[in-house]
Parts: C-alpha cells; sequence; structure tokens
C-alpha cells in the first residue's frame, strides 16, 4: 500500500498558476458593437450641439441601453498633463473585467505597467484630438482568448463644464 501511494505521489504534477489576464489591444476606425454605434451617435450628436455634459447628457433615456456598459474617468492632472485616470463611475463593463467595483480607484492601481501606459496614452490622443478612439481588444489568458469587446473613449465635460473627463463605453461580443 505505501509503495503505491509513493508511485501516485510521483505522477502528481503541482497545479500550475494560470497566465496573468493579458489585454491586446487594435485601432478601429469605426465602432461596429450595437451598443458602441448607439453611444458613439448620441456622442457625435450632443458635441455638435455644444459639447457632451456629464450630468446632463448621461444618464439619459437615450442611453438607457448601454448605461451598464459605461465608465467615467477623471483625469489626474499635473504640470506635464494627464498622469492618471480615476475611475468615478464603474458600469457592468469594467466589473466584468476586473471582478469587483472599481469605482474611486486609478487606472495605474488596475493594470500593470505596460497596459496601464497603453491606456493613459490613448486617453491622451482622445483628449487632445477631441474625438472618439475605437479600440477592438481581447482578453487573454496565454494563447487562449478569453473574450472579445470593442471599447470607445469619448472626451465628454465634466459636470461644470470645467475640464474634459473620459466616457468610456466597454461592449463585449457574445
Amino acid at each position: 500500500m505505501v509503495a503505491s501511494v509513493r508511485a501516485f505521489r510521483k505522477q502528481i504534477r503541482p497545479i500550475e498558476a494560470p497566465e496573468p489576464l493579458r489585454e491586446a489591444f487594435e485601432p478601429a476606425n469605426e465602432p461596429v458593437h450595437p451598443g458602441s454605434k448607439l453611444l458613439t451617435e448620441f456622442w457625435r450628436a450632443r458635441e455638435a450641439a455644444g459639447g457632451f455634459v456629464v450630468g446632463r447628457d448621461v444618464p439619459s433615456r437615450a442611453l438607457a441601453k448601454v448605461l451598464q456598459n459605461l465608465a467615467l474617468f477623471e483625469p489626474v492632472v499635473c504640470s506635464t498633463g494627464v498622469t492618471d485616470l480615476r475611475v468615478r463611475l464603474a458600469g457592468d463593463g469594467l466589473r466584468l473585467r476586473f471582478g469587483r467595483d472599481v469605482t474611486g480607484e486609478k487606472l495605474s492601481e488596475l493594470f500593470d505597467h505596460e497596459e496601464f501606459d497603453m491606456h493613459i496614452a490613448q486617453t491622451r490622443i482622445a483628449l487632445n484630438a477631441g474625438s472618439p478612439l475605437f479600440l477592438r481588444s481581447e482578453l487573454r489568458h496565454g494563447s487562449l482568448v478569453e473574450r472579445r469587446l470593442e471599447i470607445v473613449i469619448l472626451p465628454v465635460w465634466n459636470r461644470t463644464r470645467t475640464e474634459r473627463w473620459i466616457l468610456a463605453g466597454i461592449f463585449y461580443f457574445v
């Protein structure tokens, strides 16, 4: 019996921890997900009418179908510009990605250095250009694709119209 237990133990391999969840991005010219399209069309209409303003334009009935997919970010600014983003509103897209409510946290606390640098670079582009950015993304464990999604990054005005914030739409493909 002892010999068979020893032989069995030799056959057991330790459980390897899964590779960390990584995100791979690809820029896109226009959105393809229906929720991304709805959000982008509404944003463009509000921008043409003087600007998309938090508190006036979101939340709104026009965006009711996609509210759960939205995340609002306040830029953390210093003398060199935007250095981080604080999550002010975390919809289900962020909860699904991180497994918890991340409201109040900074992006630098949520992502590793490489992914954070990519996110902050995309944010700076959207803020400086004043135009939307569209990204297709895959969440991967190694080569295994866990989820595919589309991210819409939109510059918006804060409630007092004194700062440009970021409204992101995070839309998972089924």
